[in-house]
């Protein structure tokens, strides 16, 4: 299973999303976050390790260092 991680400046860390049963499905839901929200964020996807609770960074999905108008 996969969970996305948004951290932000503004809102800290999220990592209270649903998690997914693929690593591609996991990016397309950082997509969604990063056009939901406009300020500074940075996506990560972790693959999570259901029975012992753990969980191991794979990727970061996007770097917005900017707020958009």
């Amino acid at each position: 299973m996969y969970r996305l991680k948004l951290i932000s400046p503004d809102f800290g860390i999220d990592d209270s999303g649903p998690l997914h049963p693929t690593q591609e499905q996991a990016r397309k839901a950082a997509e969604l976050m990063l056009h939901v929200y406009k300020g500074r964020l940075r996506a990560e996807v972790h693959k999570v390790d259901v029975k012992t609770r753990t969980s191991e960074k794979l990727e970061e999905v996007y770097i917005r260092l900017e707020v958009q108008n």
